[in-house]
């Protein structure tokens, strides 16, 4: 029987720290705990900079590794290489989250993290065959602190506020957003200030800093309380169609997020002779449209029934915002919509819209992951939305390594537009697969909850 989330029992008086009780698991900042705040504004902090550090590269690295002899496919496999590391420890921390601890997790990723980052900063060293292996071996060790304290302040979160998931991610995406949009401009900043290895060390130095201030002010969390301390059920929670159809959304959605990474600066600069700064700011407006709606998607995909129809509506969006990028060949040589000449105002529209559809789209889905959780049976507990949130993680560290890596391979073949239009393609492919199943599911639980009123209602005259 499905559980709406009104009927999702809450917790009056459940225990958060030595002395501290929680009245509610609505998120409020005005009825929160000062603890909960504090632990909120910590992770927050901790997603500017996780994010800062992994946007910072986007307006120098590309061109920097080409010009140290790296192709352009191998440049999108050095963007995307630590996905496959993500994907398969993402599982693994998120099965075992409650076991290690989610607050030694955390911990212990932004530390793994910041090393990674400083040490990327002497890459500038090296060249050729040796810049690669180093770049490679770096990044998966920069993606297994990514995944553990991704899981780890996921799981806190929904522990602490589990009606309210997309609400506080979304407010959760402001700090990300700042990041994804002060860092790539103050990247190429510093890059032209201090050169290659500045921008690394300044935002590992950063990412230290974060996780002393998550030392302190981060309390002790459930699961480092409980004596008995058990992992989700991961096997069964695959076993439901609502789990694997939203896995492959989140694959999608990651793969359209990161597609542009590798081959939009190095196109930029060729075709229009623009700057590092520039690019920086032409990266900062498409976060600035993501972070300043996120908060509204969020209040929107924690209505149930509103969330399958942002995901599909974003799709959509998405793959119209493709075209709009480079142009589309569809546009230009065509159906004749825009002009060969291709200006720049173009390209940018086109990056507006898919901040748009980036958030439309990427509000809903842990929810959808939550929800088919609870209507499979599984306790709601800090093991449970561990294993939800590794999953999570894992299958969007896919689609980060299928976007950077396809689009450069692709870039090589046949150029940025056609490229685009790839992934708006697929981003409409899987838009049918979504609703087709959307609506098959919606006839059946009718169907199901038909049967079920039936039958409640015979039960009185076969007594």
């Amino acid at each position: 029987m499905i559980q709406k989330e009104d009927a999702v029992p809450v917790n009056d008086t459940e225990t958060l720290g030595e002395g501290v009780e929680r009245t509610s698991t609505r998120f409020s900042l005005r009825k929160a705990s000062k603890i909960e705040i504090l632990t909120f504004i910590s992770i927050g902090v901790v997603n500017f900079a996780g994010f800062g550090t992994y946007s910072i590269i986007s307006p120098f690295f590309p061109n920097e590794a080409i010009q140290r002899g790296v192709s352009q496919t191998v440049v999108g496999v050095i963007f995307g290489c630590y996905a496959v590391v993500a994907f398969l420890s993402g599982t693994v921390f998120g099965k075992y989250v409650a076991v290690i601890g989610s607050r030694f997790m955390l911990i212990t990723g932004i530390f793994v993290t910041g090393c990674a980052s400083i040490l990327f900063g002497f890459l500038d060293y090296m060249e050729g065959t040796t810049f690669v292996v180093f770049c490679i071996a770096i990044r998966t060790t920069e993606a297994l602190g990514v995944s553990a304290y991704a899981t780890a302040s996921t799981t806190i979160l929904t522990h602490a506020f589990p009606n309210d998931v997309a609400k506080v991610m979304g407010i959760l995406e402001i700090f990300t957003g700042v990041g994804l949009m002060a860092c790539p401009p103050i990247g190429g900043l510093l890059y032209k200030i201090g050169g290659f290895r500045l921008p690394f060390l300044s935002m590992g130095g950063l990412m230290l800093s974060c996780g002393v201030i998550v030392w302190i002010l981060v309390p002790p969390q459930a699961d480092e309380r409980e004596e008995e301390k058990k992992s989700g059920a991961l096997l069964k929670l695959l076993k439901v169609p609502t789990v694997i159809l939203t896995c492959g959304i989140v694959v999608v959605i990651a793969a359209a997020m990161s597609y542009l990474d590798p081959i939009l600066q190095p196109f930029l600069e060729s075709q229009f002779s623009l700057s590092p700064t520039t690019i920086g700011l032409i990266f900062l407006l498409r976060s600035a449209v993501y972070t300043i709606l996120a908060p509204l998607w969020g209040w929107l995909a924690d209505k149930k029934g509103a969330s399958r129809i942002m995901t599909s509506v974003g799709m959509v969006t998405f793959a119209v915002s493709c075209l709009l990028i480079g142009p589309s060949p569809l546009l230009t040589e065509y159906i004749h919509i825009f002009p060969n000449a291709k200006p720049l105002w173009i390209t940018i529209v086109g990056l507006v819209v898919m901040a748009v559809a980036m958030g439309v789209e990427y509000s809903p889905v842990y929810n959808e992951l939550l929800w088919a959780a609870r209507d499979a049976g599984l306790e709601e507990n800090i093991a449970t939305f561990g294993v939800i949130s590794g999953l999570f993680y894992s299958f969007f560290a896919i689609g980060e390594f299928v976007g950077p890596t396809v689009s450069s391979a692709l870039v090589q073949q046949i150029g940025l537009p056609w490229a685009s239009t790839a992934f708006g393609g697929l981003a409409l492919f899987y838009t049918v697969v979504m609703v087709v199943f959307y609506v098959y599911d919606s006839c059946y639980r009718s169907k199901r909850g038909s049967i079920r009123q039936s039958t409640d209602e015979e039960k009185p005259l076969l007594g």
